[in-house]
């Protein structure tokens, strides 16, 4: 918890030591929504034998983004995305009671370029997104869990993808958007990851 507060206020005081001039306007975008991920952490190796580790439980998802240039075609902004603390399913021999519950969190944090072809003012304007950042798996174990020598906090680097549109309904403006952070496993040998992040934002500004 202590992390995503870190970031978002760091998106916030980088929103109040921006200028403000007409090329330097931005917008500031908090959200809320849901995260999944889709993908299957892999296997681990642990002293008790191979545990098979699944998909992070759908869970509740909060961020914030600076938003630049939304009036141009190409646009720049800055995003913070929190997927709060669910189960992470184990299974293998030996898994009974609580020797195999894992809890994780995922921060991601990232740049994107952003496409909108609707000029500004459309009440649906829809927009794409690519990107890059940082996306970090935090793991909690029970007491007595055989999974803590196998598992560590672990920092991602992730190409980010987003589909999304902007609603401007004269004196309140949001957008909705699905975005997904693709990077390697946490663990070695694990799949591909996708975590998708499936938001409404309020937009303040611009």
């Amino acid at each position: 918890m202590k992390k995503v507060s870190a970031a978002l206020s760091i998106l916030l005081l980088a929103a109040f030591l921006i200028p403000t001039t007409g090329e330097a306007q931005f917008r500031l975008i908090p959200k809320v929504g849901l995260y999944a991920d889709v993908t299957d952490l892999g296997t681990v190796d642990t002293a008790d034998g191979i545990k098979d580790v699944g998909e992070h439980e759908t869970s509740l998802a909060y961020g914030l983004s600076l938003d630049f240039g939304s009036y141009n075609t190409f646009g720049f902004r800055v995003t913070g995305l929190y997927g709060s603390d669910a189960e992470v399913p184990v299974g293998g021999i030996g898994c009974s009671g609580t020797e195999c519950d894992l809890r994780t969190t995922v921060l991601g944090v990232s740049g994107d370029v952003v496409l909108r072809l609707l000029p500004p003012g459309s009440i649906l304007r829809p927009y794409l997104a690519a990107g890059a950042g940082i996306k970090r798996y935090d793991f909690e174990f029970s007491t007595d869990s055989q999974l803590d020598d196998a598992f560590g906090d672990e920092s991602k680097f992730s190409g980010v993808l987003g589909v999304g549109m902007d609603w401007n309904l004269g004196i309140l403006k949001g957008n909705v958007e699905v975005t997904d952070y693709i990077s390697s496993s946490a663990i070695e040998d694990g799949d591909r990851q996708h975590d998708f992040f499936v938001t409404v934002g309020l937009i303040l500004g611009g």
